[in-house]
């Protein structure tokens, strides 16, 4: 059985932003004096913040660890979602995103999403690693870890059969660590709104029966004025403010910080 999240302490936080491209492997970076976003206000609603966020669970498991894997736009976005980590109180954050990535085919030089999160899994553990323990002092044990994924974009229209969409998604389901709570990007393309709206159909579907489960809705704002490039899928560096705050407030609404 899943354990639940209950409450835990929040102040207002802030949010730092820059432009970034490229592969990405990364842990939680420095503050920069540039444009902040609120975490818990409207979405894209910019302003000047401060503040802190303690992420301890009462009665329940100590969330401290970040591990998210993405594609491009978590690439463009990846200082933004650092501090938005860092503000959040996390512990450890580590971000493995690359162009291209899909969710469970690996290509070349790009392994899968699966592949990736089962790496990350085997180093943890091989490593010994006590900073990524669960309460129980168990390397084996990940309730203290927090995995969001933001795969799907380049999945987009890339299958024939319902079932084999399907499979992809549930293949990176179940490499994430059944004790770890999941909080799943959805995918936009502007130029294929039936094959993304399929796509994040079934996403949506394995994401609820998995359980200790949340979509952020990216696709609910991605094309807002200003926020996607002329391809209508990458981010401007709007837009990467806008995709940091979504993940931020999914979090802060899944863990019940309030």
């Amino acid at each position: 059985m899943r354990r639940s999240i209950t409450s835990a302490f929040l102040a207002v936080v802030g949010l730092s932003v820059c432009a970034c491209v490229g592969e990405t492997s990364s842990a939680t970076g420095g503050d920069a004096p540039l444009p902040t976003i609120g975490l818990g206000s409207d979405v894209g609603e910019v302003g000047q913040i401060s503040g802190g966020v303690d992420v301890r669970a009462v009665g329940t498991t100590e969330i401290d660890t970040v591990i998210m894997v993405g594609d491009s736009i978590t690439v463009a976005s990846t200082p933004q979602l650092e501090t938005m980590f860092e503000r959040l109180g996390f512990d450890s954050v580590v971000i493995e995103s690359k162009e291209g990535k899909r969710i469970a085919l690996s290509f070349g030089s790009n392994p899968s999403g699966a592949a990736v999160a089962e790496d990350l899994i085997k180093t943890t553990q091989a490593a010994g690693d006590t900073s990524a323990e669960g309460t129980a002092g168990d390397p084996f044990d990940h309730s203290n870890e927090l995995w969001v994924v933001a795969l799907g974009t380049n999945d987009i229209d890339q299958y024939s059969d319902p079932s084999e969409r399907a499979a992809a998604i549930n293949e990176m389901l179940q490499t994430v660590p059944d004790e770890s709570p999941l909080v799943w990007v959805d995918t936009f393309f502007r130029d294929r709104p039936d094959a993304t709206a399929e796509l994040n159909d079934t996403i949506r579907d394995g994401v609820t029966q998995r359980g200790d489960s949340v979509i952020a809705s990216w696709s609910a704002v991605a094309d807002d004025d200003g926020n996607l490039r002329s391809d209508g899928v990458h981010p401007r560096e709007q837009g990467s403010i806008v995709f940091a705050d979504i993940v931020g407030n999914a979090i802060i609404d899944f863990l019940q910080l309030a």
